[in-house]
């Protein structure tokens, strides 16, 4: 039993240091996101933190998840739309017409011009995966600019 008790609070040491180096890891772009979906910089970082709280308390469970990365993401997307509820600014517009992981891909790479492969790492995507998402987006996105 000692021996158990000693193990458990080694982890969440470990998997604490995990939980830091991901927030760092991502903490920038997720603000960038949230910045030009809520276009207010305090209510932004209020969003950010709120995801990165609700996930350090949910951190062991995301690490056993098939993705955390997907997981994360998906938590920061409803956070920040229940923030912009009501507001659409040019961004927004991207989230009335396309699909939300469509919208997501264009804001991350055309409006933030990062590269596919830093999108699809944030959204919990393969690489193919989001360049297959950016394509099918930018033709949507054309054929409702053509109407």
């Amino acid at each position: 039993m000692i021996r158990d008790s000693k193990r458990a609070r080694r982890h969440p040491t470990v998997f604490r240091l995990e939980y830091v180096a991901f927030c760092d890891a991502n903490r920038d772009a997720y603000f960038r996101y949230a910045l030009v979906r809520i276009e207010d910089q305090a209510e932004a970082m209020n969003c950010v933190n709120t995801v990165l709280a609700a996930l350090e308390a949910s951190w062991i469970a995301v690490l056993a998840s098939a993705c955390p990365a997907a997981r994360v993401w998906r938590d920061l997307r409803a956070e920040t739309d229940h923030r912009t509820t009501g507001a659409v600014g040019r961004e927004g517009k991207f989230h009335a017409v396309l699909r939300d992981d469509q919208a997501d891909i264009m804001l991350l790479h055309h409006r933030l011009r990062l590269s596919v492969g830093h999108a699809a790492n944030l959204m919990g995507l393969t690489d193919h995966d989001a360049h297959a998402l950016l394509r099918g987006a930018e033709r949507d996105l054309g054929s409702l600019l053509n109407l």
